[in-house]
């Protein structure tokens, strides 16, 4: 047995040193594990992971806030992963019961992205396959870091959730935007995700406006235009620069979204200018 030190636990967890069964509860995590080459040792996921295609085909047990035990039981896995938030009772409830888990700091910024990668590693044995894949994030969120800039384009995001939802300054979303060149109109903002206020939307006359759907359909374009008209925010859209996701596309907090969502949002504020 390995002891692996958690930061969220503040205590080491002892680990098989050849992991062979692993659960992951989070989609950055199991995201993560497949682009460091253990997808095949991943019994089982959340819902929610359909990051890269190959997760799809596995068994899924949970969501965010509940698991199936039983299938735990019967498996018996080596490790859990989990994340802290939404899973912090679920964390306890499969320490209590005995199982290795191994909670993840939420990702706050693009570098917890990183970070996380090479926990991730650590815990699973995998280091130099981590510092690997870390390395080549790196060297990707430094292709699109914008250097001395002095006139940022003010951005709003939008995701739908359930509802209107907009981050601040403490997320992936917001640091990144920073990172290619733009600012959050919602930087000033200490809370991670809220919903904000249509007039002060209106007050602080963002440059560009990115929506991200659920998924993207013709349906949700005429949705979020509708839905614009009804807020008073309808001549705010008509003015300025729109931009669509696929959906569930900026929100996602894995390697992928240094990859391919910074990538995105560079080309989407430098191209405004």
């Amino acid at each position: 047995m390995r002891k692996v030190y958690n930061e969220i636990l503040d205590e080491f967890v002892s680990v098989p040193d050849r992991i062979e069964r692993i659960v992951s509860l989070d989609p950055a995590t199991t995201e993560a594990l497949f682009m460091m080459g253990l997808g095949d040792k991943i019994i089982a996921t959340d819902a929610f992971s359909y990051r890269p295609e190959e997760a799809r085909k596995k068994p899924k047990i949970g969501s965010y806030t509940h698991v199936n035990e039983n299938f735990l039981e019967e498996n018996k896995p080596d490790i859990i992963f989990t994340t802290t938030g939404a899973q912090k009772e679920l964390t306890k409830r499969l320490i209590n019961k005995g199982y290795t888990v191994y909670p993840l700091g939420v990702t706050n910024s693009v570098f917890r992205i990183i970070t996380n990668v090479e926990i991730i590693s650590l815990a699973t044995g995998a280091k130099e396959r981590g510092r690997e894949l870390a390395g080549y994030l790196l060297d990707t969120l430094v292709r699109y870091k914008k250097k001395d800039v002095q006139n940022r384009v003010n951005v709003y995001v939008e995701f739908d959730l359930g509802g209107v939802i907009t981050p601040g300054y403490p997320t992936h979303v917001s640091d990144a935007i920073s990172l290619v060149g733009g600012k959050n109109i919602f930087d000033d903002k200490d809370e991670a995700y809220f919903t904000p206020c249509d007039d002060e939307v209106l007050s602080r006359d963002p440059d560009l406006i990115i929506y991200e759907p659920k998924r993207l359909t013709d349906y949700e374009k005429e949705r979020f235009q509708r839905r614009m008209r009804e807020r008073g925010l309808e001549e705010l859209v008509k003015k300025k620069k729109v931009v669509f996701t696929v959906g569930d596309f900026l929100a996602h907090q894995g390697p992928s979204f240094i990859i391919d969502g910074i990538k995105f949002l560079y080309e989407s504020v430098n191209g405004f200018k």
